[in-house]
C-alpha cells in the first residue's frame, strides 16, 4: 500500500512539474566544489546518481553572488555521473554561490549550495608579464639565440618571443604585434608553442588568449633579409621591435638586432642597369632617329629616287 501511495505522489508531482528539494526514489544531484577558479572566472562541477535507466535527464547550474542565484548554465544532457560548466565574466573580491540542479522525468532536483571566492581586490593590477625577444640567423647555420645577430642579403632569420605570466593572477588577451622594419619580410612559419598549426600573422596582430600565473608562451616565425639592392653597401642596423598588450597589464615592448652586411653594390654584379658608356650604344634618340628617317624616306617614295641616284653614281 505504501509503494503504491509513493508512485501516485511521483505521478501527480511529473504532472504539476513541481520543483523538488528531494531525491527522486534513490536519483539524486551532487553539487561538488568549484575549480579551476580565478579573477575572473570558475569551473563548477556536479554529479548525478541514478540507478535506473532513463534518457530525458538534463543537469546545470544556478550561479549568483547569493543564494537566490540569478544566472544559470546551459542546460545538457546526459545519462548520470560527473558533469561541469565554465562560467566567465566573474567581478575580482566577490563570493559566488552556486548549485548544480537535475531534470529527471520532468521532476526538477537540487543539489547543495556551494561557495567560491574570486582573487583579491585589485587583482588586475597584481599580474604582471615578462618578454623576452631573440634571434637567429638560419643561413647561416648558427642557432645560438642572442639579441642581436649579423646578416647578409637574402639571408633566412628566425624570431622567438618568449612570454611568461608573473604574480598570481591570470594575464588576460595577450595581444602580440611585430612591426617589421623595412627590408625584413614575414616568411611565416609561425608556431605558438610548437603549434605548428596557428593561424595568424604576427605583423597584423595575433591574440595569445589568456596565460595563467607561472605559465610559459613561445612564439617563433621566420623572416627573409631583403635584396642586396635594398641597402646600401656596407653594414646597415635593423631593429626589430615587438609590443605586447593585454587586459590587465601596460603595453610592453622587446627588440632583436639585425647588422646586413652588403659587401656588392647594387646593380654593379647581378642588376642590369643598361648603360655602357657608349653614346651610340646607351643613347635613346640615337635609334629613335633611324627609325624615324628610314620611316619617312620608305613612305615618302624618296628612297627609290636616292636608289637610283646611288645606282647611276655608282655606273661612273
Amino acid at each position: 500500500m505504501k509503494k503504491i501511495i509513493l508512485t501516485l505522489a511521483i505521478i501527480s508531482l511529473s504532472f504539476f512539474a513541481v520543483p523538488v528539494t528531494a531525491d527522486i526514489g534513490s536519483a539524486s544531484v551532487q553539487t561538488n566544489q568549484a575549480i579551476n577558479v580565478s579573477n575572473y572566472q570558475a569551473t563548477l562541477q556536479g554529479n548525478l546518481a541514478i540507478p535506473y535507466i532513463s534518457n530525458t535527464n538534463y543537469v546545470w547550474f544556478q550561479w549568483g553572488t547569493t543564494n537566490n542565484y540569478g544566472n544559470e548554465t546551459t542546460h545538457q544532457s546526459i545519462s548520470s555521473g560527473y558533469f561541469y560548466q565554465n562560467i566567465t565574466g566573474l567581478n575580482t573580491d566577490t563570493t559566488y554561490h552556486f548549485r548544480a540542479v537535475a531534470q529527471i522525468n520532468n521532476i526538477i532536483i537540487y543539489g547543495q549550495d556551494i561557495t567560491f571566492y574570486t582573487a583579491c581586490s585589485g587583482c588586475y593590477n597584481t599580474g604582471s608579464l615578462t618578454i623576452n625577444k631573440k634571434v637567429i640567423n638560419l643561413s647561416s647555420g648558427n642557432l645560438n639565440w642572442s639579441e642581436y645577430i649579423n646578416a647578409k642579403p637574402y639571408d633566412v632569420l628566425s624570431f622567438s618571443i618568449t612570454i611568461q605570466a608573473n604574480g598570481n593572477q591570470d594575464i588576460r588577451n595577450v595581444y602580440l604585434r611585430d612591426m617589421l622594419p623595412t627590408n625584413l619580410i614575414y616568411k611565416g612559419n609561425l608556431t605558438v608553442n610548437a603549434n605548428l598549426n596557428y593561424s595568424g600573422n604576427p605583423v597584423s596582430g595575433i591574440n595569445i588568449g589568456t596565460i595563467s600565473p607561472g605559465n610559459v608562451v613561445v612564439i617563433a616565425y621566420q623572416v627573409q633579409v631583403a635584396g642586396n639592392q635594398n641597402f646600401n653597401y656596407g653594414n646597415t642596423t635593423l631593429t626589430n621591435t615587438i609590443t605586447i598588450t593585454s587586459n590587465d597589464t601596460s603595453s610592453q615592448t622587446d627588440s632583436a638586432t639585425v647588422f646586413v652586411n652588403n659587401s656588392s653594390i647594387a646593380g654593379a654584379t647581378d642588376v642590369s642597369t643598361g648603360s655602357t658608356n657608349n653614346f651610340l650604344t646607351d643613347s635613346f634618340f640615337l635609334p629613335l632617329m633611324i627609325i624615324l628617317l628610314s620611316a619617312w624616306l620608305y613612305f615618302s617614295g624618296k628612297a627609290y629616287k636616292f636608289a637610283d641616284w646611288l645606282k647611276v653614281k655608282i655606273k661612273k
